[in-house]
């Protein structure tokens, strides 16, 4: 009866454990081209033409078993937008001088020599931001959950 007992004891907790870790985050996102996931979150741009954006885990640490509970994320998406939806990003928000950072596999989509104007969107659960250009269809957009 006591091995039974301890056999029980060891399986649970080899059981437990393997249900609380969850697998390495990839070393690079993936990068998804489908626009309708973006336009979801940030309906105030108007029509998304192309995207292509990534979603990362924050706070995660190398080598460390994560406690289970939600996790922050942060979506970074480089997308096409229609000519008039850059003027409507603009206005009516409070905009600033600001360039995005924009996660590795991103970088080379980002148009390179506009002045880009950080602008922030209503909160939501997320904290979302556009970076747009005047004259450029191209547009930054990131949120973090919170």
């Amino acid at each position: 009866m006591r091995t039974v007992g301890k056999t029980w004891v060891i399986t649970a907790a080899v059981v437990l454990t393997a249900a609380c870790t969850s697998p390495p985050p990839p070393k690079e996102p993936v990068v998804s081209t489908d626009p309708a996931p973006v336009a979801e979150e940030f309906p105030e741009v108007g029509e998304i033409v192309e995207a292509s954006w990534v979603e990362e885990r924050m706070g995660v640490s190398e080598g460390r078993i994560e406690a289970p509970g939600p996790t922050d994320l942060r979506l970074s998406a480089v997308v096409k937008l229609r000519p008039e939806a850059v003027s409507k990003v603009m206005t009516g928000k409070n905009c600033h001088a600001g360039a995005p950072v924009a996660p590795e596999p991103l970088k080379a989509l980002l148009p390179t020599g506009v002045a880009w104007l950080s602008c922030e969107l209503p909160m939501t659960t997320k904290s979302r931001t556009a970076f747009v250009s005047a004259g450029s269809e191209k547009a930054f957009l990131t949120y973090t959950t919170m």
